[in-house]
């Protein structure tokens, strides 16, 4: 029977795999029938791009009319070549310091580095490594890894079009030491054309737990995702740089329909973590029907 059952996940997920395969090679051709098939496969409704009313099929609307064809945002989806939009927002001061950028991972002068460091591919979302300790790193298994993300064309498996045009790059820059745990809240705002509309912060990602916590801009609780609703109370203090925060967020996002503001703070110092137009690729399935109607009501996309 262990066998049989074995013989049954290794041939699910060879089907899962080849399922992914032949999904990326017709993305090249249609985005919107990827985005379609990932759609109904994920969130469990058929995507409507002609009356598009949830705030993903509003994000699907923008990524597959709009994303392309806008050097902008595909530069703003670059995290090397966003740090040039910062510099021309004058908002350089919350910038991370950069260590190297690396189109090889053998270029990277591993016995240089410091003791501490985050490597990043530029042109997708997850392709992140926490080093808190270099003397316990697998560099060649790191190595490994870095040469996978850089083959990868990421835009293709769920068709975030913004990312295809990206060199694949490798970033070093600090890391960012928190005050508790091994990596900092994630602060991510929400903005609709300039707007801060809320904040939703990430927590203990290091933990393999992360919480998510939505926010308005006074930093009343919201319950917009599913995990909210059933907790009772949240200890995540509202941060003394809020106003800087909301002022950083509407000054980068100005001129775009939507795009989240993902930063980091430590103490009261903000540092600039990334723009994100497609949030979880626009398949996100745990906001709550009121988080739901809340973010699409302020997502005007005609």
């Amino acid at each position: 029977m262990k066998e049989k059952l074995k013989r049954i996940k290794i041939l699910y997920s060879s089907y899962i795999f080849l399922k992914d395969h032949v999904l990326c090679f017709i993305s090249h051709f249609s985005p919107v029938l990827v985005s379609k098939i990932r759609y109904r496969q994920i969130v469990g409704k058929k995507l409507d791009l002609k009356h598009p009313k949830e705030f993903n099929e509003k994000l699907m609307w923008l990524k597959l009319h709009t994303y392309y064809k806008n050097p902008l945002i595909i530069q703003c989806a670059d995290k090397v070549r966003v740090r040039e939009y910062v510099r021309d927002c004058d908002c350089q001061e919350i910038l991370t310091n950069i260590i190297g950028v690396y189109d090889k991972p053998e270029k990277i002068p591993w016995e240089t580095l410091p003791e501490k460091f985050v490597l990043k591919c530029n042109h997708g979302a997850g392709y992140n490594i926490v080093c808190n300790d270099k003397k316990i790193l697998d560099i060649q298994k790191t190595i490994k890894q870095l040469r996978k993300w850089l083959r990868t064309d990421y835009s293709l498996k769920y068709a975030e079009v913004q990312y295809h045009s990206i060199k694949p790059l490798i970033l070093c820059e600090q890391f960012l030491e928190p005050e508790q745990g091994n990596v900092p809240d994630d602060y991510k705002v929400y903005c609709f054309n300039g707007r801060a509309e809320c904040i939703m912060v990430c927590q203990g990602r290091d933990s393999g737990n992360c919480r998510f916590y939505f926010f308005d801009r006074e930093w009343n609780w919201l319950k917009w995702d599913i995990g909210e609703e059933k907790v009772q109370s949240v200890n995540c203090r509202k941060p003394e740089c809020l106003e800087k925060l909301l002022y950083y967020a509407e000054k980068l996002s100005k001129g775009f329909p939507f795009v989240r503001m993902d930063f980091y703070i430590i103490g009261t110092q903000i540092f600039f973590g990334e723009m994100t137009f497609t949030p979880c690729a626009c398949l996100d399935t745990d906001y709550t029907e009121l988080g739901n109607r809340e973010l699409s009501k302020r997502l005007q996309i005609y």
